[in-house]
This record gives structure tokens, C-alpha cells and sequence, in this order.
């Protein structure tokens, strides 16, 4: 199935640079102004000055190609001597939540995986694209011939041979250790070994890959490769016909996706009593005195175990309403079994688009409602009467992402977020010459 393949990285070089940590960045799509003036002073080759350009013209995809050959010319940036499968593994603290604030970790690798349309069902996507986007990225890998940032892609290894893999590639000193911006670990090992290299390469290829994150890269990199490979490369044979994928066993327990709670604005007769009249049908509705994030998780997480739920909350009321949807309910018309028991799918399916008509046109046009993975932010956001009301949910799990995507459908939008974004900076991946072996 997958094609995976060491690379020869393009990494910045500790001697020229220092800190490694202040190089890093988080990927394009979740960099603000102020988060990119700060990364800018962190460091004058921080790697988002290639990353994520700044200018509003096409000028700005030429000065990113220029800067990174700069810095390969003066040393800043060199290519490993050799290829090689990277072991990454990020430590991160989640503060709050059902438990408290505590420590993560995950591991997996970085390798080559060679590029495959969707409908061959090798490499799966998990959500719809948006063209925006990927013009963007089209621009800037067309420019710099570079894939900068890696895209987050999970694989299942119930049987654990992979975790073994990984492990023992973990058990020395890393060749780098480091923390970035976000004040979490980065932690990165060469793994070289022939044997764990045909290992890894041995076990992807009767797998499925599903992406976690990182569309938008891959699907350029689809577009890309007939362009940009040399006329001496046939298809298949090409680094370009590669894409950089950061691989996570989809069993890892530090593989986290937080929930993106739907908040509603905007809407012109809202009135949540009647909401709560016209969900009875299909909702257990009952008031409950849980106000702080912690307490709203805890209750969501232990009633989740038992089917779908969610806490409502809307300015001026003390209490918190809680909707659990009735056993008997048929979910039917939402589709098909691995979709309609996703706790998104039953909120937009059968609350948000029957009860307050925010339909598949609201959605795509982003009206009416706001996303945000911090449930104290939304309760802020309640307390200030910037909202009418925020829809409080479980996180997606991992199995039910995968079991979605392998039955050949997509998850509705803003179903998942996986936490934290990989970090930008570790290793590069270069888009010319022959494909990676």
C-alpha cells in the first residue's frame, strides 16, 4: 500500500544558529501577526520567515526563495550526508481538563511517502480542502522547490512492531533537544539502521495512511509533482512524486485531538427556550450546576462513555443546560454508521441545522458560527454576551477518525484538532532531483 522511502533532510545547522528552539515555528495556517513579529525577533533565520512569507504580492514567494538560498549558501541550512528516517518525538502539557494539567508525549517519524490520489485509497484524507490555501502553497513550493513543513499523517500498528522500532531508536542521545516557542520538547534522532530502515518500510507497505493534518500541502503537492519533475525523471521516480509526512501509530497515547466547540452569533431570532422545546424530541434536556471548564469537562467526558452529549451555555443564565440525545432517535439520514455516531455529526445533523437553520451553505460561507478548542474561551466568550451560545462537546476519537475515513467518507468540518501542530523547522524536504531510497 504506502510507499515510504529515508531522505536526506535539509536541517539547520547548531553551529550556525545556536538554539535550535529559536529556529523553530508552528506551521503556516495557525501563525497570527503578533505570533509572527515575535518569531521574527526570536531569531533572524527563524524558519518562518521561509514559512510563511510576509507582503500581500507574489513578490513574497520570491523573497522566501531567495532567503532560503542564502542560507544555504552560507551554511545556515545543509543537507544531511545521507538519508535517513527521522525519529521526532514533542512533549507537551495540556493545562485543566477532566485530570488536571499534564504531561504528553508523542513519537513518530519523518520519512518520504510517496504521493497517492485519494481515490486509490492509499493515502486518506480525514476533511475537505479549501482552494485558498492551497494556492498559497502551490506559490511557495513552486518558488522555493521546498517542502518546509511536514504534513501529520497516522498509520495503525495495533500489533505494535512500530512502537518497538521507535523505542530502540529512542534509547540514545538524540541529535537534537530542544524546546520551541511553545515552551514544549522537540526531541529528534537519524535513525540509519538498515534493518530498522526496512522495518519501517516493511510495515507501511500494507497500510493506510490517513492524514491527520496538513491537507492542503498534500493536495499541492499532488498538483505540483507534474510540473515540477525533470523531464529525465519518469513519474513515480522523482523527489517530487514524494511528499515529507510526519508518521504517528495511531495507538500512540499521546496522540491528542482536543474538541472544537461550536459557538452560535449572529442569528436573528435566537431564542434558547425555544430551542430547548424544539429539541425534547430528540434530546434528554436538564439544567445542571456545573459553570467552571474543568466541571463542564469532567461531566462531558464521563457521560460521553455512554452515548452523545452536550453542555449548553448562553449568557444571563446561572446554569448549564445539558442535551443527551435519546437511544431511540433515528440517525439514519446523517449517513452512514461511521459518520452518524460522531457527537459533530449528530450536533450540526440534528441541533444546529434543523433547530436553527446553520445549514452546509452557513458553513462553508462561515457564518453564524465561531470555533475554539479552549472551553474556558468559551465560556468567556459567553459571560461577555459576545455570543449567543456556545455549544460545548467531546473531542472526536482517534478510532472513530480512522473507522470514518477507511469507509471511504470524510469527517463534517472542524471535526478534529490534534494537539499541538508539529513544529516547523526540523527537517525540510527538497522537491528536485530523484525520488528517495
Amino acid at each position: 500500500m504506502a510507499v515510504i522511502a529515508p531522505f536526506a533532510g535539509l536541517r539547520y545547522d547548531a553551529l550556525r544558529v545556536g538554539d535550535l528552539g529559536r529556529v523553530l515555528a508552528p506551521p503556516y495556517d495557525v501563525i497570527g501577526e503578533a505570533e509572527h513579529a515575535a518569531l521574527e525577533e526570536r531569531h533572524p533565520q527563524n524558519v518562518v520567515r521561509v514559512e510563511l512569507p510576509r507582503g500581500e504580492s507574489d513578490a513574497r514567494y520570491a523573497e522566501a526563495a531567495r532567503l532560503l538560498q542564502i542560507w544555504k549558501g552560507e551554511g545556515i541550512l545543509r543537507p544531511d550526508p545521507g538519508p535517513a528516517f527521522y525519529v521526532y518525538e514533542q512533549q507537551f502539557r495540556l493545562p485543566g481538563g477532566p485530570a488536571g494539567a499534564r504531561t504528553y508525549s508523542r513519537r513518530g517519524f519523518f520519512a518520504a511517502v510517496r504521493l497517492e490520489p485519494f481515490e486509490r485509497h492509499v493515502v486518506l484524507p480525514h476533511e475537505r480542502t479549501l482552494a485558498g490555501p492551497k494556492q498559497d502553497r502551490l506559490k511557495l513550493m513552486r518558488a522555493t522547490r521546498t517542502q518546509v513543513s511536514p504534513i501529520f499523517g497516522l498509520f495503525r500498528d495495533a500489533e505494535g512492531a512500530a512502537r518497538v522500532i521507535l523505542d530502540s531508536a529512542a534509547s540514545v542521545p538524540p541529535d537534537l533537544d530542544t524546546t520551541g516557542p511553545d515552551g514544549g520538547g522537540h526531541r529528534l534522532w537519524r535513525l540509519t539502521d538498515p534493518a530498522a530502515v526496512a522495518g519501517l518500510t516493511r510495515l507501511l507497505d500494507d497500510r493506510q495512511i490517513v492524514i491527520a493534518d496538513g491537507h492542503h500541502r498534500y493536495e499541492t503537492m499532488l498538483a505540483l509533482g507534474p510540473e515540477l519533475r525533470a523531464l529525465d525523471y519518469a513519474a513515480g521516480e522523482a523527489a517530487v512524486d514524494f511528499a515529507m509526512m510526519f508518521l504517528a501509530r495511531a495507538e500512540d497515547p499521546g496522540l491528542l485531538v482536543l474538541p472544537t466547540h461550536r459557538m452560535v452569533r449572529g442569528l436573528g431570532d435566537f431564542d434558547f427556550a425555544g430551542l430547548r422545546a424544539a429539541a425534547s424530541p430528540a434530546f434528554d434536556v436538564v439544567d445542571g450546576d456545573e459553570t467552571t471548564a474543568q466541571a463542564i469537562e469532567e461531566r462531558l467526558a464521563r457521560e460521553g462513555m455512554a452515548g452523545v452529549v452536550f453542555a449548553v451555555r448562553v449568557p444571563g443564565r446561572a446554569q448549564t443546560a445539558w442535551f443527551t440525545l435519546k437511544p431511540i432517535v433515528d440517525l439514519s439520514a446523517l449517513g452512514p454508521p461511521a459518520i452518524r455516531k460522531l457527537d459533530v455529526t449528530v450536533l450540526h445533523g440534528v441541533l444546529l441545522g434543523p433547530l436553527l437553520a446553520i445549514d452546509e451553505e452557513a458553513l462553508a460561507a462561515q457564518t453564524f458560527l465561531l470555533y475554539t478548542h479552549d472551553t474556558a474561551q468559551a465560556l468567556s466568550r459567553v459571560a461577555a454576551g459576545d455570543v449567543q451560545a456556545a455549544f460545548l462537546m467531546n473531542p472526536t476519537k482517534v478510532a472513530d477518525i480512522l473507522a470514518v475515513c477507511e469507509s471511504g467518507f470524510v469527517l463534517p468540518q472542524k471535526s478534529t484538532y490534534f494537539h499541538p501542530k508539529l513544529a516547523t523547522g526540523l527537517v525540510m524536504y527538497g522537491l528536485d532531483g530523484p525520488a528517495p531510497r
